[in-house]
């Protein structure tokens, strides 16, 4: 164990149990896994004598995992979905088994692949859709704006507390707070400015979606809370998410933005289906503009070049040099610890990369069958349903998940990614339209009287 002191990130899972066994899996996952995740770094772990490391919030969500399966998984339906997280799933266990030069070191990240990916991806599936939508997209944007103060201590002060924190109270290692412009890049909670511009970006979009909705539905004041309503009409949480953003400094989340931001405007025109496939041609036209840039702009890195200039190099020569070490991995790649480094580029600032490194070929394939199936299932619902509510958060997750899979392009999916991805990933597949019943309870009852007055001739 790290410390003693780090069995207090276990209170979680008792929290959550609590609330499980009180038959309310529900209110566990807005109320414990949510700020666990969002709220606390993926190193606050307790490990117990051989046991794997386990976070606060993959402590909190085992618990939830069982109630949910428990309570809702009658309800299942079979989709191309569940056929590539288990083979992903399955092809990370063969490569760890088969690859890995340490036992101990592959049965580790194997139960570390099932409780940040298959775990989340199943309470996205069964416990979200549709009654919890609007507390989930609220509870995630309300979490990530009260880190605000924290991220704007670090941006002045160039220390983060969550470091402060780990190091002198719970013996964890820190790392180091990058600087750039000569200002510290924010991380918050993430444990690195790239991912926390991520997670970033991903509230961006579900506050977008409460902008929406708070807009239609103003016959009620207080359709998202009092506060937050408020809030949300002069857009202050946008400007918060997007400061917060910026002070990141961190180009590969930007461009998720822009991403994100552009199918975001979808759904204005009423022709969705049409425009839809107008932005797609747009933003991979503007995607092949944006790497031939990118790459002479890499390229020209010499002795000297600015930070960024290097920064973009070094990922550009990734791809070069780790080329015959993946293509000697073959198939099964060679575990995610045990594959050989080039000298100088131990850090893997490119997921499909690291993918291929550890599961190989397999991997890679399956990997990109997760992210395709996914943005195609969320293109089919936005051109299927009819609501205007479902319809824009449709195109919220579309942004959120989009935006996720070009960045990774640019840096590793760790920490608390995968967990986030995997939940969005589960959540949009099991995506449906607003029964009718659903729509009656959450309609104000004064929705059908008229707002004009009747002219009788």
């Amino acid at each position: 164990m790290k410390s003693p002191a780090s069995i207090l990130f276990l209170l979680p899972a008792v929290l959550s149990l609590y609330y499980v066994i009180r038959g309310s899996t529900e209110k566990a996952f807005l109320r414990v896994y949510l700020p666990s995740l969002l709220g606390l770094p993926f190193y606050y772990e307790c490990q117990l004598p051989h046991m794997p490391p386990i976070s606060a919030a993959e402590a909190a969500l085992l618990p939830i995992v069982v109630g949910a399966c428990v309570q809702f998984l009658p309800r299942w339906r079979f989709s191309r979905m569940d056929l590539w997280v288990v083979l992903f799933l399955g092809s990370l266990t063969a490569s760890e088994l088969l690859r890995e030069s340490i036992f101990t070191n592959a049965m580790f990240t194997i139960a570390r692949g099932f409780t940040s990916m298959l775990f989340p991806y199943l309470v996205g599936r069964l416990l979200i859709e549709p009654k919890l939508r609007i507390a989930t997209s609220k509870a995630i944007v309300v979490i990530i704006l009260l880190l605000t103060a924290i991220g704007l201590y670090e941006f002045r002060m160039g220390l983060n507390l969550y470091a402060v924190v780990g190091s002198r109270i719970l013996d964890f290692v820190p790392w180091t707070v990058q600087l750039r412009n000569g200002r510290a890049r924010i991380a918050t909670s993430f444990s690195d400015a790239e991912l926390a511009g991520i997670a970033f970006v991903v509230a961006i979009a579900f506050n977008y979606w409460l902008v929406y909705f708070n807009k239609a539905r103003d016959y009620q004041s207080n359709a998202l809370g009092t506060w937050l309503s408020r809030l949300e009409r002069y857009h202050i949480p946008g400007l918060v998410l997007l400061t917060l953003l910026l002070a990141t400094q961190s180009r590969g989340p930007l461009l998720g933005a822009g991403v994100a931001l552009a199918v975001l405007q979808i759904p204005r025109f009423r022709n969705t289906k049409r425009a839809t496939i107008v932005m797609a041609v747009l933003l991979i036209a503007g995607g092949l503009a944006a790497y031939s840039y990118f790459d002479h702009y890499a390229s020209g890195a010499t002795f000297g070049a600015s930070e960024q200039q290097a920064s973009a190099s070094y990922r550009r020569q990734l791809v070069e040099n780790y080329k015959p070490i993946v293509e000697e991995g073959g198939w099964l790649g060679w575990g995610q610890l045990s594959h050989p480094s080039v000298r100088g580029q131990e850090s893997i600032d490119n997921q499909y990369l690291q993918v291929q490194l550890g599961q190989g070929r397999i991997g890679l394939i399956l990997f990109m069958l997760i992210g395709a199936d996914t943005i195609w299932r969320l293109i089919c619902c936005t051109w299927r349903f009819q609501r205007r509510e479902d319809i824009y958060f449709a195109f919220t997750l579309l942004a959120a998940v989009s935006s996720l899979w070009v960045t990774i392009g640019t840096v590793y999916l760790g920490e608390q990614l995968p967990q986030i991805a995997f939940l969005l990933i589960g959540w949009s597949h099991s995506l449906q339209e607003s029964k009718a019943a659903y729509r009656s309870t959450s309609l104000s009852p004064n929705f059908a009287r008229f707002k004009f007055k009747r002219v009788f001739a």
